[in-house]
């Protein structure tokens, strides 16, 4: 079992330690050998899925391409613990298990993305920014993972890995797609990817999408928009060189523009409209020796962005040195080492004013060791982590979890893990004034914000055998002194004279809680039914009220059949429970999507569905939601591969 991935990866851990490139790797007489993808962002270390901790789910190139995502909250919407939070402007940002939007990391091939989702309210921009033509695999734990990245993985770690090409490959994809009985809506997409072997020792990866989309307007308001226009491209390129077998060599280069506009209505400054412009570049090295490993990881992330219409501009920088190292040891154990360094900026003008300038330190080291007992049927993972924080006390993430099999198709699973966040350069600036462009409302900081910490708990098993796959998870997070906004003064006022004003503040005690079951039966290569089912307890341990935007139940279903040859067709449902929104119990709704493709060659194939079959609306649920989702929406593509 577990021992067993030594003697067959040999070599493999610098090409797949959260990396892009795989086709270094050359058996006998310079034949490529061909490298299984491992889970690596659970540990942090080449492990297979079945020793994985609870809570971790993969979403395949296959699941991506079922669907006309265009962002990354579009191919996350399926897995079990995670529902979207629906923002204004027609954006979508995910919560794991409860918890909010910025205590998820995201990762590109293990390395950080900028946290704007908490630095620049209602943002999707995380979401937005990686090429999906690029897209390999997603790997997403649930739970906190601070005992390995630190803070801001809070509630999780959603790392998106990219495609490896063992030969040359490109692919050309473009998809068109637009919504009934609204004005506008229509989108469009380009994309391209293109990677391989250059070289004996050296290999590249690139890859483009470039969207746009028309504003839709609100069907109740015609003199508004609901989701808003955008017009964007993004890339992925990166340069792998192998100098010998053992030491690997990585230069990459992450960017996107993305440019916003809405009309909020009907007067001549009622509109918005946002440009983003996004970087990572940097330099990663690798080494697999006999008995050992590391990586160190040196990069650079940058967001500016511009709110047009206010004249306010934000910079967030962050400069990142991450090293950690790996060793097998006594036969049956893993001990891996780490630590690292990072310096976060954020700045915001005003009109040539400068409203922000903060900046802080974060630095951190972590151990953990892998044990594999009682003949490889017990996993056993102990670690922690201590972070400094150059305005907080250090933070310690303690994590032990186990993995026990009671047959070969049946696993038991427990975790117990700590993790924290400390506040955002926002929050906690006694200088921050600010919000939504709403002249009745603003938002203060609060430099006397505590970080906010959990203490997570899971409890699972898994059954694998032949067709089946059968999971049951219970969860629960305590969290302290979770971050909120009170308001503290004109409350209930709507007058630009006098605004509300909300104060970030410290929630003492919340917890979510819940169980997440999954069911899936694939016979064969032509039939395939899977569902899955979450509920979900938010509260507010102090007053007893439910947290908001947290539905209580979630339900998703894929039934994918061949029905004629090289021709799919699939069905997706989901159901969103009951939500707390404004004091008020928003009703759940239900979303039914159809698609299906068709493979004409080997390298071209073509496919079309429909989105929201129903049309449904959200002010026909219920008239608590504040915001609306796109009607049915009609789309094709396009896949030419060679």
């Amino acid at each position: 079992m577990g021992r067993q991935r030594h003697t067959w990866l040999g070599g493999s851990l610098a090409c797949l330690l959260m990396g892009p490139v795989a086709w270094a790797d050359m058996g006998e007489a310079g034949e490529p050998r061909t490298l299984s993808p491992l889970v690596v962002t659970a540990t942090r270390t080449e492990i297979r899925r079945e020793e994985a901790p609870t809570g971790y789910s993969e979403i395949s190139r296959e699941d991506i391409q079922r669907t006309p995502a265009a962002t990354l909250a579009d191919m996350l919407r399926d897995v079990p613990g995670i529902s979207l939070e629906e923002e204004r402007d027609g954006r979508s940002l995910i919560s794991v298990r409860g918890l909010n939007p910025e205590h998820t990391l995201i990762l590109l091939n293990g390395r950080r993305l900028n946290v704007t989702d908490e630095l620049i309210g209602h943002s999707d921009f995380r979401m937005a920014q990686i090429p999906v033509a690029a897209i390999e695999r997603i790997e997403v734990v649930r739970g906190p993972t601070s005992s390995l990245y630190g803070a801001d993985a809070l509630g999780g770690v959603i790392n998106v890995i990219t495609r490896t090409p063992e030969e040359w490959t490109t692919t050309l994809g473009t998809r068109y797609g637009w919504v009934e009985r609204q004005s506008g809506g229509s989108e469009r997409v380009a994309s391209l990817f293109t990677g391989g072997p250059i070289g004996e020792r050296v290999g590249a990866t690139f890859g483009l999408d470039v969207y746009d989309r028309s504003p839709a307007r609100d069907r109740q308001d015609p003199e508004m928009d609901h989701r808003e226009g955008r017009d964007a491209f993004t890339g992925y390129g990166s340069l792998d060189f192998r100098p010998n077998e053992a030491s690997r060599w990585e230069l990459f280069l992450n960017v996107s523009d993305d440019e916003r506009d809405t009309i909020t209505g009907p007067g001549p400054d009622d509109w918005r409209e946002l440009d983003l412009q996004r970087y990572s570049v940097g330099i990663r090295h690798d080494y697999q020796g006999d008995t050992w490993s590391s990586r160190v990881d040196l990069y650079r992330s940058r967001s500016d962005s511009e709110e047009v219409q206010i004249s306010r501009e934000e910079v967030h920088t962050d400069d990142v040195l991450d090293i950690s190292a790996s060793r097998d040891w006594g036969g049956h154990h893993t001990l891996t080492l780490a630590g690292d360094v990072r310096f976060e900026s954020f700045q915001r003008e005003r009109a040539g004013v400068q409203e922000l300038d903060e900046s802080v330190r974060h630095r951190g080291a972590l151990v953990q060791n892998r044990s594999y007992l009682l003949d490889d049927r017990l996993i056993l993972t102990l670690g922690t982590r201590l972070d400094d924080h150059s305005r907080y006390d250090s933070q310690l993430s303690p994590r032990v979890g186990g993995v026990y099999a009671l047959t070969d198709s049946t696993r038991l699973k427990a975790d117990y893990a700590r993790g924290f966040a400390a506040p955002d350069l926002r929050r906690s600036s006694p200088d921050f004034i600010g919000g939504p462009p709403m002249p009745w409302l603003e938002f203060v900081g609060n430099p006397d914000l505590e970080p906010e910490r959990t203490d997570s708990y899971a409890l699972g098993i898994e059954h694998d055998a032949g067709p089946w796959h059968a999971s049951a998870t219970l969860f629960r997070n305590d969290v302290k002194d979770l971050i909120d906004a009170a308001c503290i003064a004109n409350c209930g006022s709507r007058s630009p004279m006098a605004p509300e004003i909300h104060e970030y503040s410290n929630v003492e005690r919340a917890r979510t809680q819940g169980v997440e079951l999954e069911l899936g039966w694939q016979p064969g290569e032509t039939w395939r039914l899977r569902g899955n089912y979450t509920y979900l307890e938010a509260r507010d341990r102090q007053t007893d009220q439910r947290l908001e935007r947290r539905p209580r139940q979630r339900f998703n279903l894929l039934a994918e059949a061949e029905l004629w040859q090289d021709g799919r067709l699939n069905l997706r449902g989901e159901y969103i429970g009951d939500q707390r929104i404004n004091d008020e119990n928003a009703s759940g709704y239900t979303l039914w999507h159809v698609g299906v493709s068709q493979r004409l060659t080997p390298q071209l194939s073509l496919r079309a569905g429909v989105e929201n079959l129903t049309d449904r609306q959200l002010h026909e649920v219920d008239d608590a939601y504040g915001h609306e989702i796109r009607g049915r929406f009609y789309h094709v593509a396009a896949n030419w591969e060679f």
